[in-house]
């Protein structure tokens, strides 16, 4: 356990910073919660779509590993199929990983200034707007977080946190490919920081990699089947031709978009900043904390500038758990009360003003999808199905938005086949399709998938939020008809 240091007077600016922290949370917990709740129409995509891969309980997915879907469908069957349990989840996994920051800088500066580390993080993108989307960049938070906190417990003297070093490394890995970025830093400090090599001469730290090791497996062995899935993936990003200018130009449209989902922490920072002050003494080297915070965001610049690849600044999603910490560690700031009472005043204003930008885009943006009626959408292509049938609607079939709706408000949940392509939907076999049958939902006058060997028949067309769609199907064998020959 990491060891308060001892004021040497009473400190009241202490205990607001501590009630900052708690005030905080309890924002995180109702209002992020509840805003989502009582404005969107739909769950965010992300999170739909992630429980559509959940169902099936796979040890991988075309797009991620496998522990969001996994998390996010426990989740949900634990709340008796209540699907605003995902936005408590996802504010669960903002709250862990405040919890992992605080203790993290509690290891590094002063009591004060780890409140500070966290409480300035309200103030990034990815800390505030983007948290009701529980996906696989808002469990990257909690992950990269807890791996950096037992990293740096086991590099400062107590070995036995490489244990958990390790789970929460096979974490980052199991939840977003990304996390390699985040163990090549880790693995770049411990090669070439003199203090960081002592962890190769501990039994602890190949027992956590043993550990971290072991949980991978599984997935591993999935990747040796199925890795061009994942990296068709990421090569679908590259839709335009490459050019010399892409080498520069992707990896600093990159840089800039992910630091401006900082601007806000920056500003927040301002009312703290005093020249006059003394910097922290640090009780752990800083560019440990620096290659954490830096590291994934200068290996992505570098694959960026190598592939000229594109690459979306809500990858570095994660990156900045540290930004907080370190912008403590390294500038002189006023900690004192009527400094702190103006901060508290500041932050509160901000998170205000956060959430109430937040509420009015999503009350009034036509392309918001949180906006838009998926419940509707799979209601009426339940009702189409039926007409037709019926039967229970097991199976639907369309693009990975299409298909996420009707599988998330349907009262069967249907299986997803995306794309009608059981290559990237393997749960969807060709004995589940001629016992269940499937329907097929596109949008009028949009590309709509044909695999071969399918008979579609339309069934109707349904409207939805001024929105046209097209529903066909097949029926299951018993119904009298069978598909055609090339599937039997």
């Amino acid at each position: 356990m990491e060891r308060p240091i001892a004021p040497s007077h009473p400190q009241p600016d202490l205990r607001l910073a501590h009630r900052m922290l708690g005030l905080l949370a309890a924002w995180h917990a109702l209002f992020w919660v509840l805003a989502p709740m009582l404005v969107y129409r739909s769950l965010p995509l992300d999170t739909l779509e992630l429980l559509g891969w959940g169902q099936a309980w796979e040890w991988g997915y075309y797009k991620h590993p496998p522990l969001g879907a996994w998390l996010g469908e426990a989740v949900f069957q634990a709340s008796g199929g209540w699907l605003p349990s995902l936005y408590l989840l996802a504010q669960g996994c903002v709250l862990l990983c405040g919890l992992y920051v605080w203790r993290l800088a509690r290891l590094v500066v002063d009591p004060v200034r780890a409140a500070l580390a966290v409480l300035l993080l309200e103030g990034a993108y990815a800390y505030t707007w983007l948290t009701p989307n529980f996906n696989m960049n808002l469990l990257q938070l909690p992950a990269w977080a807890g791996f950096s906190y037992h990293l740096l417990r086991a590099l400062s003297g107590t070995p036995r946190h490489w244990l958990w070093a390790g789970v929460w490394g096979a974490a980052c890995l199991l939840s977003k490919y990304s996390g390699l970025l985040l163990l090549a830093s880790t693995l770049a400090l411990l090669l070439v920081d003199p203090r960081a090599r002592t962890a190769w001469r501990t039994p602890w730290f190949y027992a956590g990699c043993l550990l971290g090791a072991s949980l991978l497996i599984p997935h591993a062995l999935w990747l040796l089947d199925h890795w061009r899935l994942p990296l068709a993936y990421l090569q679908s990003f590259d839709a335009g031709p490459k050019t010399a200018v892409s080498h520069l130009e992707e990896p600093l449209r990159f840089l800039v978009g992910s630091l401006a989902g900082l601007t806000v922490t920056g500003l927040l920072t301002l009312t703290l900043r005093d020249r006059g002050a003394e910097r922290p003494q640090l009780r752990l080297p800083l560019v440990w904390v620096t290659v954490l915070l830096f590291g994934p965001l200068l290996l992505s610049c570098l694959y960026g500038a190598f592939s000229g690849s594109r690459m979306k600044s809500t990858w570095a999603f994660p990156f900045f758990n540290l930004a907080g910490l370190w912008l403590c560690a390294v500038l002189p700031m006023d900690v004192s009360q009527r400094r702190l009472r103006r901060f508290a005043t500041t932050l509160g204003v901000t998170a205000l003003a956060i959430g109430g930008l937040h509420l009015a885009y999503k009350l009034g943006a036509d392309k918001s999808k949180t906006g838009f009626d998926g419940r509707a959408l799979a209601e009426r292509v339940e009702a189409c199905w039926g007409a037709k049938t019926q039967r229970p609607l097991h199976i639907v079939a369309g693009d990975h938005i299409l298909t996420s709706y009707v599988n998330g408000y349907a009262t069967t949940r249907p299986w997803v086949w995306i794309n009608a392509d059981s290559e990237i939907a393997p749960w969807v076999t060709r004995d589940r399709l001629r016992s269940l049958g499937a329907v097929r939902v596109c949008r009028v006058d949009g590309p709509c998938a044909n695999p071969a060997g399918f008979d579609w028949q339309p069934a109707c067309t349904v409207k939805v939020d001024a929105q046209s769609f097209e529903v066909s199907w097949f029926a299951p064998d018993s119904a009298g008809a069978p598909p055609s020959s090339s599937q039997r």
